[in-house]
């Protein structure tokens, strides 16, 4: 007998998804400001926040990966071939970036002054080597900012779904009740 698929996801990949989207938006929005803000302890305190988050962001997506390959999810909406193939693919480099860009930044804090997590102080895992974090640093913004371009394209395919297409996307991954 074969499960059905379901017609939205679980509430738990919901959760996931906006809480991720929530604090990946934030993340990027800080990211993009903090290096202008003047040396100071607020500054400091913005980038241990940003780590700190970045962290979490990084430990949530490996739990979003293991619940979506783990638990059945609705079939892909109606398109042609290319864009269902688009679509997966796009999925696939977000969940990645999603991965790459923090990873990035914590391997960047290892070569460097290391890491707080909030209050807890991790020494660098590596000898300090400032240009090295420098230029991995660089790395960490190229990924963030094509991270926000996929983003970006997805919300994009969102407002296609939702204002031309009008074939009710948003309520497969929205908070309403199963129908």
């Amino acid at each position: 007998m074969t499960i059905p698929k379901p017609k939205r996801y679980n509430n738990t990949a919901i959760l996931l998804h906006w809480g991720l989207a929530l604090l990946i938006i934030g993340l990027l929005v800080v990211g993009f400001f903090m290096p202008d803000l003047p040396k100071s302890p607020l500054r400091k305190l913005v980038y241990n926040y940003h780590k700190s988050f970045g962290l979490i962001v990084f430990a949530l997506v490996l739990f979003r990966i293991y619940w979506r390959l783990s638990h059945l999810v609705p079939d892909h909406v109606a398109g042609t071939r290319l864009q269902v193939q688009l679509a997966h693919y796009a999925h696939i480099f977000i969940y990645a970036l999603i991965l790459v860009v923090p990873g990035v930044g914590l391997l960047a804090s290892a070569f460097n002054h290391g890491f707080n997590l909030f209050v807890f102080h991790w020494e660098p895992l590596f000898a300090v080597n400032k240009e090295l974090a420098r230029q991995i640093m660089d790395w960490h913004a190229v990924t963030a900012y094509v991270l926000a371009g996929l983003l970006g394209l997805h919300l994009a395919g969102f407002i296609w779904h939702q204002f031309v297409r009008k074939d009710g996307l948003i309520s497969r991954i929205w908070f309403t009740s199963p129908h």
